[in-house]
């Protein structure tokens, strides 16, 4: 089976001019995990997630391994703070610049072992040869997929 008979393909996109609080609000109000960066051609540019926020959240030295004892680390005060500042960014600033990207016509085996492989963000961004975005695919999509499908007519499509 390829991914254009498994793929999401009305999709919410974001512009990397936009805001990360207007991306979050975004987020939030769809449940979404994640969402395609797009320039106006529908190219893609990245992708932008709530784990793209948060490490830009905690401070360096903790992410380092600097802070030998994280007890004894700032906490709310220094998170609030600093998602006070991130929110006001441009999605541009902090969006993932190298999504997975796989193509329409592959198959699932072929997209199930790039998540696994990469194992970033549990989806992979479907586009055709030009780079424009044509759809999104999730190892839950995946799943679902195999759990509703005659084994059969994965083989065949």
């Amino acid at each position: 089976m390829k991914a254009n008979l498994v793929m999401t393909k009305e999709l919410t996109v974001c512009h990397p001019d936009q805001t990360v609080l207007e991306v979050l609000n975004i987020l939030r109000e769809k449940s979404f995990r994640v969402l395609p960066v797009v320039d106006e051609n529908r190219k893609i540019l990245g992708a932008v997630n709530v784990l793209s926020v948060l490490s830009r959240l905690v401070p360096e030295y903790i992410i380092t391994g600097d802070l030998k004892s994280i007890s004894y680390a700032p906490d709310m005060g220094v998170l609030h703070k600093h998602y006070a500042e991130v929110v006001e960014l441009k999605v541009g600033d902090i969006m993932d610049r190298n999504p997975t990207v796989v193509h329409e016509d592959e198959s699932l085996l072929s997209i199930t072992a790039t998540l696994i492989t990469y194992d970033r963000f549990e989806y992979a961004l479907i586009a055709d040869r030009e780079n424009v975005l044509l759809g999104i695919i999730s190892a839950t999509d995946i799943l679902r997929c195999l759990s509703k499908s005659d084994p059969e007519v994965l083989f065949d499509a």
